[in-house]
């Protein structure tokens, strides 16, 4: 028997999607559910899930995790069964205590694996109209339950270039009891405001979204620059509270697959502890869309055609960035 997801009992995922509010049990548990009102308890999207999982079936919302683990790495269900572990909430009784918190679409990058829903600088790129391009900003946080919370994760956009999570955070009363988890790209250094702010929490697990090294991050993490982000993961580590703990996240695709152990390597040497000596987590996870390495025939076209009209926008070339897939695709 699968082993049951407790996020779909005790997590609510939260975005903004085509100005109105849509939600899931967690990130990756997509496509979300566009809804007037947030009603943790009674949707019969989230029910439904749930009643699955009760009845030892893997939801169809939830086919990313098993895709994760039947590759051997470790999905987000596992990460979050093991968090409800260690905190006392494994039971599949009904009641929200994390939330995934979409900050919004503002962000300074154009990944390639990304778009723009996600990102505020993609749609700038595609001169979408006046109307497409206004940023979405999430303030649903004001309709939740705060006091009862006990995880707030923050991904967007770009987490730290939102203001309205910082006002969030200050709402907040019980700041002790929360532990926070951000993914950031590691281009944006957090203001004296939130460094000060993240001292009052229980515990600040930043996560950083890194996929390669060099040439090769900078072409998937566009415009970002690598020795910029050297710099930035040097300065998180010598000046973030204590009390914030490091990881690496990186999206597995058919860009930077054949170049992991690279990244592993520089990861080890460079980037393996935070300054009190708590070890730098490596997570791996799978990429949605046509970089997913199990369509790589199906996608072959597709793939070319997205990467040459990206190299046309913006002056770069994938060929020579990764030489290993010009046989692949071509």
């Amino acid at each position: 028997m699968i082993k049951t997801c407790i996020d779909a009992f005790k997590n609510l995922y939260i975005e903004i999607k085509d100005s109105s509010t849509s939600i899931s049990t967690c990130c990756i548990a997509l496509p979300t559910d566009k809804v007037t009102a947030i009603d943790f308890y009674n949707n019969p999207t989230l029910n439904s899930i749930r009643s699955s999982w009760r009845q030892g079936l893997s939801p169809s919302k939830c086919t990313q995790c098993t895709k994760t683990e039947n590759l051997g790495l470790p999905s987000r269900r596992m990460g979050s069964n093991s968090w409800y572990d260690d905190n006392g909430y494994n039971s599949t009784t009904t009641e929200l205590i994390r939330i995934d918190f979409w900050t919004g679409d503002t962000c300074n990058l154009r990944c390639v694996i990304c778009g723009p829903h996600f990102s505020s600088a993609w749609k700038e790129e595609l001169k979408l109209s006046k109307h497409e391009i206004k940023s979405n900003i999430n303030k649903t946080w004001k309709d939740l339950p705060l006091d009862e919370i006990r995880y707030i994760h923050f991904n967007g956009g770009e987490p730290l270039l939102s203001k309205e999570h910082v006002v969030l955070l200050n709402s907040i009363v019980n700041k002790k009891q929360i532990h926070l988890n951000y993914n950031t790209n590691a281009t944006i250094r957090p203001t004296d405001e939130l460094l000060a702010l993240w001292e009052e929490f229980k515990l600040v697990q930043i996560d950083f979204s890194i996929d390669d090294i060099e040439q090769r991050f900078e072409y998937q993490r566009y415009p970002a620059k690598w020795n910029e982000v050297k710099d930035n993961l040097t300065w998180f580590i010598q000046y973030c509270p204590v009390n914030c703990m490091f990881a690496v996240n990186t999206t597995l695709s058919i860009l930077n697959y054949k170049n992991i152990d690279n990244l592993k390597l520089w990861i080890n040497t460079n980037f393996n502890e935070n300054r009190v000596g708590d070890p730098i987590e490596h997570r791996l996870n799978l990429v949605n869309g046509i970089f997913n390495l199990d369509d790589i025939d199906v996608n072959k076209i597709k793939i070319v055609e997205f990467l040459n009209n990206c190299d046309v926008r913006r002056g770069t070339n994938w060929k020579t960035v990764f030489p290993e897939l010009v046989t692949i695709l071509t």
